[in-house]
């Protein structure tokens, strides 16, 4: 069913003077950005609105509680009448109070310090040179204000366009000139107007009637054939409205359809009033539905019938401004259907009931939730969790995406150990699919001596136990083929012999792969290959670590974010990095304000989590090397303060302590250590000229302590070689990666970020299990 209607179209009304106006504009791109139906209309000499000269106002269809048409005027209130009609534009930003607040600054913006101004200079028709010059030169400031601001954003308040942009937009073309110095805001303009909605209203088509000359190509990011086509409802259409939609721009008097699980049913009014707390998952609101007697499906949707908390409803009523506190609508209920009632009543799941339903009404702990992850997702602090952690994934890929780089899709199944630490899980199809199978027999290597008794008694008549002769002389010529290829493979380079194992040892060339194959620790050494040759790439997956630590900070399934850029040093790889972090907290605040609000007022979150939030994106990280660090730990220590590990000297792998009390003591923001020992490194570092310390930095932020490691990549081959025989790891088994370095080496520099603790970071919560949807752990994956 449709979710608002609108029985006939709206029509703009203005005076001849305004009808190339910016005013006019605005209100013509609104419209088509959000599809609906505009009629215009110049007022005659008899209108009002031509009486006085001046104005423009739009006539609004009539509504339910009134028969006479609404009548709106000024540009700015009639953009923000527009954005309501049609909730799914987010015209008004993504729903928050402070997005809203957001837009407003940029509405009012527009109107101060450009339509104003420039409206004054039109009215004069020879206006003084001195004012035209002041006007000109305001101007010029404001749309540099506007140039700066878009230099690290694709629009004026989120990830859309909203109405500021189209306002801006529309303002910006009745301005004879723009600086040429203003790429931003050129690039900016350029993707308003040609927008596939607003380009017949912007007329920027075969004949663009744009005053502002077409921009010089700048960075979009990484761009393909063409221009991506805008995301839009074809075939699919939700046949309800989100609960975050709902309450972001509530249609008052309209009837809605909203679907989602109860968080509350109670009576009221001696049982003739049914109150259900509904929630869909969109946002951690829930919105108020309230039932008569009269309202079909009252009984159906009483406790004892749908079981209460988690039972899962249809909703159709109208939206109406509630009188209880705590909320500024609610629904009365038209008719409700319950979808899934709540089989809780008993032990064996087939009385309708809540007393067994493991996620009742009351407060859980988040150990119980995580016994339960299959149904944690309805709970408030994981579904806010989930929801910030989509937020982060997409803000992941439109950063690296819009500063050009290219998404590598690394295997999840190696046979390279990148950190070389050995806490790898192993892959291998030779224990069978069958867990009670008990007569699994692994094949091991064989002594040379023992395959030449076999092949000696087959030779003497004895009965034949292994070899006959036909078959050692085929392996024997089999075995000379292999190493006359291995040789030959040895003197051309490229991948060397098989590495012989001890007798004894598994043998892994009966297995799958031919050889030990695991789960991937890290996917940078394969993204590599394509930064070597694409130049900046990125590569966003799960990896995989067998380590048996049970900390809140581990987990033996984690995603790691791996960009590489080609051509670069340590220098560029932490600005990208601060450059990263920065925008992801910035989306966050944005995009997430909502559940942000949630965690820092929930008794598992952060106290003064937003304000520790913003200040990260308020200054600079600042940058020191880990040498320095050591020398201002040293001091503390010597001042009186106890670490667990108060033995501070050159070459220590520093520990969490020591990090978080850098950053949130003595700097009090994020740091970044650069130029770490050698030792404590990993054998791709890139060696500095002291031989000692490589071109590393970890980027320690407060609560969390290391959220990125990166460095510099070794690019010489000798050096990379002997930093593996120095770090333990068999340059044999990267012989890949060693020819990365023989054939067109170039410098380069990445760094790897937790997901996980990223997300940990933004919302404050304690436990890296909590903000996964399913945790894997020693002795736990039931999930």
């Amino acid at each position: 069913m449709p979710l608002t209607t609108t029985p006939s179209p709206h029509t703009l009304r203005y005076v001849k003077d305004e009808e190339d106006g910016c005013a006019v504009l605005k209100v013509k791109a609104a419209f088509a950005y959000v599809g609906l139906e505009l009629k215009t209309e110049i007022c005659g000499d008899g209108d009002n609105l031509a009486a006085a000269g001046k104005g423009i106002y739009l006539t609004c269809p009539a509504s339910k509680s009134s028969n006479s048409p609404a009548t709106i005027g000024q540009s700015a209130a009639i953009l923000r009448y527009v954005s309501k009609l049609s909730p799914y534009s987010n015209l008004y930003g993504p729903g928050s109070n402070y997005s809203k607040s957001t837009v407003d600054q940029w509405l009012d913006f527009c109107r101060a310090e450009l339509d104003v101004p420039n409206a004054a200079l039109k009215a004069s028709e020879e206006p003084p040179a001195d004012l035209v010059k002041q006007v000109k030169d305001d101007i010029a400031k404001s749309l540099a204000i506007v140039d700066g601001h878009l230099t690290a954003s694709t629009y004026l308040t989120c990830n859309y366009i909203t109405c500021a942009d189209i306002s801006l937009a529309c303002s910006m073309k009745s301005i004879s000139s723009v600086p040429d110095s203003l790429a931003n805001l050129k690039r900016w303009f350029d993707t308003i107007v040609n927008h596939p909605k607003m380009s017949a209203v912007f007329g920027t088509g075969s004949s663009s009637s744009s005053s502002i000359p077409p921009s010089a190509p700048v960075d979009l990011g990484l761009q393909m054939s063409g221009v991506p086509p805008p995301v839009a409802p074809k075939l699919y259409k939700r046949n309800r409205l989100r609960i975050k939609e709902l309450l972001s721009s509530p249609p008052m008097g309209s009837t809605v359809t909203v679907c989602g699980w109860a968080r509350t049913i109670r009576n009221a009014d001696a049982g003739k009033l049914l109150f259900i707390e509904l929630n869909d998952g969109s946002t951690s609101l829930s919105v108020q539905c309230v039932l008569k007697e009269s309202t079909t499906g009252f009984e159906e949707s009483k406790s004892n019938r749908s079981g209460g908390t988690g039972a899962s409803f249809e909703i159709v009523g109208e939206v109406i401004k509630s009188e209880g506190a705590g909320q500024s609508i609610e629904i009365l209920v038209i008719k409700s259907t319950c979808l899934g009632a709540v089989y809780g009543g008993d032990a064996e799941g087939k009385t309708v009931g809540g007393s067994k339903y493991p996620l009742s009404k009351k407060g859980h702990t988040l150990e119980h939730l995580r016994n339960h992850a299959h149904l944690r997702p309805r709970s408030k602090v994981h579904s806010a969790a989930m929801r910030v952690r989509h937020a982060m994934a997409f803000a992941t890929h439109k950063f690296f995406n819009d500063n050009g780089f290219l998404y590598v899709h690394t295997p999840i199944i190696t046979c390279a150990d990148c950190e070389g630490a050995g806490e790898q899980f192993g892959v291998t199809t030779m224990f069978g699919v069958d867990p009670h199978k008990t007569d699994i027999k692994v094949p091991i290597v064989e002594e040379e001596k023992k395959v030449e008794e076999k092949a000696d008694e087959a030779k003497d008549g004895e009965p034949k136990k292994g070899l006959s002769n036909k078959a050692k002389k085929k392996a024997e010529k089999k075995a000379a083929a292999l190493a006359k290829k291995a040789a030959m493979a040895a003197a051309e380079g490229g991948k060397p012999p098989e590495e012989k194992l001890p007798p004894g040892a598994i043998d892994y060339t009966k297995d799958f792969f031919a050889k030990r194959a695991n789960l991937t620790v890290s996917g940078q050494l394969n993204v590599e290959t394509h930064c070597c040759a694409m130049s900046d790439v990125y590569t966003f997956g799960p990896t995989f670590r067998a380590e048996n630590s049970h900390t809140s900070r581990h987990l033996a399934e984690f995603w790691m974010i791996e960009p590489e850029i080609a051509f670069a040093d340590l220098h560029d790889d932490i600005n990208l990095a601060e450059d990263y972090i920065k925008y992801c907290v910035t989306y966050a605040l944005e995009v997430c304000r909502d559940d942000l609000e949630f965690f820092e007022t929930s008794p598992f979150g952060e106290k003064g989590l937003i304000k520790r939030l913003e200040n990260v994106i308020a200054a600079p990280f600042k940058r020191l090397t880990y040498t320095e660090g050591i020398e201002v730990l040293k001091k503390v220590v010597s001042d009186g303060h106890k670490f667990e590990e108060s033995k501070i000297e050159w070459g220590m792998d520093l520990g969490s302590e020591h990090e978080r009390y850098l950053c949130e003591t003595v700097f009090k923001k994020p740091v970044v250590l650069t130029d770490y020992p050698k030792d404590i490194k990993a054998f791709y570092m890139k060696l500095n000229e002291d031989g000692k310390t490589v071109a590393a930095a970890d980027i320690l932020v407060p609560k969390i302590g290391e959220l990125v490691g990166g460095s510099q990549r070794e690019h010489r081959a000798d050096t990379l070689h002997s930093r593996c025989l120095q770090s333990g790891v068999d340059p044999k088994a990267v012989w890949w990666y060693m020819e990365l370095r023989k054939f067109g080496t170039i410098p380069h520099a990445g760094f790897g970020l937790g997901f996980e603790r990223l997300i940990l970071f933004i919302t404050g919560l304690e436990n890296i299990r909590d903000v996964i949807p399913f945790p894997r752990a020693p002795g736990l994956a039931d999930f």
